[in-house]
């Protein structure tokens, strides 16, 4: 169902536990650069595949992510032909609860079909506060629309360029909104990052 293995990082270990923390998993990765989103992406959704997931990528320009996705050696034409994957526009201009609203009746034809859960990422969002912001507004409407429903979300940050001290911010920023854990590079890989919550034994 994917091709190019060789081109996915070996991301997949820190994926499976990062995933597998509840009904409606919620993961944050940080990038050193854009170029890093498609491999890790694709990784993501190889993994959504192999569990029978439906996969659907949200970008601002979705063909450019599409290529992007298949030369990082994820098999798009074939899932698509299979109706296991599917590109979503991201409308800037509208309100951030009106995406989800779009999907949810392919989300229950999917689901119909015997597809697991859904799993979806976006084009990576960039270090400036703005499109941070802005990206925040959208994952609390995304995780509110879609709550104890079977959905499995990667979101992607791009840091490079932020000081040690903004970027520190941005991962406790994201810790706190992403309970399921953030994904760190380290050494070509990812690690899992899971901040301390109040409720967490000492």
């Amino acid at each position: 169902m994917t091709g190019g293995s060789s081109n996915v990082p070996p991301v997949l270990r820190a994926l499976d536990p990062a995933l597998d923390g509840g009904a409606c998993p919620h993961v944050a990765v940080l990038l050193r650069s854009e170029e890093e989103f498609a491999p890790v992406v694709a990784s993501f959704y190889s993994l959504g595949a192999r569990r029978g997931g439906w996969l659907v990528h949200r970008g601002v320009e979705p063909e450019r992510d599409r290529e992007a996705l298949t030369g990082a050696g994820l098999d798009v034409l074939a899932l698509e032909a299979e109706r296991r994957f599917a590109l979503e526009q991201i409308r800037l201009s509208e309100p951030p609860e009106q995406l989800p609203r779009r999907l949810d009746a392919a989300f229950d034809e999917a689901l119909t079909r015997g597809l697991s859960a859904l799993w979806s990422s976006h084009t990576p969002v960039r270090a400036d506060s703005e499109s941070f912001d802005h990206a925040m507004e959208v994952e609390r409407a995304w995780e509110e629309h879609f709550r104890d429903r079977p959905v499995i979300t990667l979101c992607p940050y791009v840091v490079g360029g932020l000081d040690a001290s903004a970027a520190l911010g941005r991962l406790t920023e994201l810790g706190a909104h992403h309970h399921d854990g953030v994904l760190l590079p380290s050494e070509g890989e990812l690690e899992l990052f899971r901040p301390a919550r109040a409720d967490d034994d000492p």
